[in-house]
C-alpha cells in the first residue's frame, strides 16, 4: 500500500490499527507494520519482540543506529492500538490507555513517502505470527480523549460494522477472510491483497553487519547456518587426503564459500527467501569449523595414504 497520500500535516500522523498478538514470546524481531521507502533501515517500523510491541526508527546518534520505544502487549486477546506521531513527542495507547510517551523519539515529517508493508519486513525475512485486523492512518492532531472515545466506539462494534474515524486519510478492514481487495473504507483508496507476497527489497547479499542486532532478530537462523556447513567443511578437509595444508583450506573454505554464494544468489528469485551477506559469513565460519573438525579427526586417526 503507497503512502503518498499522506504528506506532512500540522499536528503530526497517527496510526490505528486492530491487532492480536501471537500471545507466545516470539524468538525474534517480527515485523507488524512498516513503512518502506526503498532503504533500509525504514522510516518506521511496528514489531513484535518477544511479549512486546515496538517503534524503531532510524537515529545515527543512537546504539545501533535505532531508537525505539515499546509496551508489553502479547496475551492473545484482541487490541486496539494508537500511536500518536506528533510534532513535538509520539505517545502508544493500548485500548484507550496511554501505554509510553517520548520526546526523544519522532518521526521524520518528511518520512511519509513510500510503500507500508503489512505483516513482514521489506527484505521478507521478519514474518509476523499475529493477526492485522484493520488498519487506518490519519493526519493532525490526536487528543487522549479522542482516542479514548474511539475505544469506547471499538468496543461496542458489531461485525463488519468497525469504520475509519473522522479525519481518517485511509483505513482498511483486513479480516473480512473474503476475496483479494481489504475493505476501504475512504472513497478511492483501496487495498490489493496480492495471491503471493513479492517482497519489496530483493538485493543480493544484503544485510546488516551489527553483530548486537543480528544476533537479536537472526540467533537462531545464524546458528543454523554455521552447525548446516560443518559437515560440508568436514568432508572437504577429508576429501584433501594427503594433500598439504594450503590445498586442503582452499577446499575446505572456497568449497564452503561457494557452496553458499550459489544458494544465496538463487534465494533472491524465491519469494519466502533472503540472500544474506550474513548467511555467506555464518556458512563460511561453519565450513571453517568444520575443517578444524576434520583435522583434528585426520590427527587422532589418520587416514590411509589411498583415500
Amino acid at each position: 500500500m503507497r503512502s503518498e497520500i499522506l504528506p506532512a500535516a500540522p499536528g503530526g500522523i497517527w496510526i490505528e490499527f486492530e491487532v492480536v498478538a501471537s500471545p507466545q514470546a516470539v524468538p525474534g524481531l517480527q515485523h507488524v507494520l512498516t513503512l518502506y521507502e526503498g532503504r533500509l533501515p525504514a522510516k518506521l517500523a511496528v514489531c513484535q519482540w518477544k511479549s512486546d510491541l515496538l517503534m524503531r526508527i532510524p537515529s545515527p546518534g543512537a546504539p545501533r543506529g535505532i531508537r525505539e520505544i515499546g509496551t508489553t502487549l502479547a496475551d492473545g486477546r484482541p487490541h486496539l492500538v494508537t500511536l500518536v506521531l506528533g510534532e513535538n513527542e509520539t505517545r502508544i495507547y493500548i485500548d484507550g490507555v496511554l501505554r509510553r510517551r517520548s520526546a526523544e523519539f519522532r518521526v521524520d515529517p518528511e518520512a511519509w513517502r513510500g510503500r507500508w508493508v503489512l505483516g513482514d519486513a521489506p527484505e521478507g525475512k521478519r514474518g509476523w505470527r499475529g493477526e492485522l485486523r484493520s488498519l487506518g492512518v490519519g493526519r493532525g492532531p490526536r487528543t487522549a480523549e479522542q482516542v479514548e472515545e474511539r475505544h469506547r466506539e471499538w468496543e461496542r462494534r458489531q461485525p463488519g460494522e468497525w469504520v475509519p474515524a473522522g479525519g481518517m486519510a485511509t483505513f482498511f478492514a483486513l479480516s473480512e477472510g473474503r476475496g483479494r481487495m481489504a475493505g476501504g473504507r475512504v472513497p478511492g483508496v483501496w487495498l490489493e491483497l496480492p495471491r503471493v507476497y513479492a517482497v519489496p527489497l530483493k538485493l543480493p547479499l544484503a544485510g546488516s553487519w551489527e553483530l548486537a542486532e543480528v544476533w537479536r532478530r537472526d540467533a537462531r537462523d545464524t546458528i543454523v547456518n554455521i552447525l548446516g556447513f560443518l559437515p560440508v567443511g568436514l568432508l572437504a578437509w577429508l576429501a584433501g587426503g594427503q594433500g598439504g595444508l594450503a590445498l586442503r583450506w582452499l577446499g575446505v573454505l572456497g568449497g564452503g564459500l561457494l557452496l553458499s554464494l550459489i544458494i544465496e544468489t538463487g534465494q533472491i528469485w524465491l519469494p519466502e527467501r533472503v540472500s544474506s551477506a550474513i548467511d555467506l559469513s555464518c556458512n563460511g565460519l561453519g565450513s571453517f569449523l568444520g575443517g578444524l573438525l576434520g583435522a583434528a579427526v585426520s590427527r587422532w586417526n589418520p587416514l590411509p595414504d589411498r583415500w
